[in-house]
Order: structure tokens, then sequence, then C-alpha cells
């Protein structure tokens, strides 16, 4: 019986897990077209250090919002 609750929670780790990286994913890529469109336009990307390129602020970006789909209220 404890193989069977094992399994199942292995099953719901890989769950989230899959869950997380999807969220991330897409994430990334809205942070990351906004960061090139504000590069586009001249626009300083709000949460980006000087000289950080398009790529390090979406990564950012991402990393700071994907916590908060995960929160349990």
């Amino acid at each position: 019986m404890s193989h069977s609750t094992e399994h199942k929670g292995h099953q719901q780790t890989l769950g989230e897990q899959l869950q997380f990286r999807l969220l991330l994913s897409v994430a990334f890529c809205w942070a990351f077209i906004g960061a090139v469109l504000c590069r586009l336009t001249f626009q300083s990307v709000a949460h980006a250090a000087p000289g950080e390129s398009c790529f390090q602020a979406a990564k950012k970006a991402a990393y700071g919002v994907i916590p908060y789909a995960f929160m349990r209220v």
C-alpha cells in the first residue's frame, strides 16, 4: 500500500514540475517580447539593470512572477 501512495506523490510532483515549466516558459516569452519592444522603442525596462540584455531581463521578470501563481490562498 505504501508503494501506491509513494507513486501517487511522485506523479503529483512531476505534474507540478511540468506546470511550473509551462508557466515559466509562457511568462518568459511574454517578458522577452516586452523587453524587446521596450528596447526597440528606446524605453527603459522597468526592472532591468543598465547594460542588461533582453534575455536576462526577461528571465529575471519570469522568475519574479511565477511564484505568485503557486501561492495557496
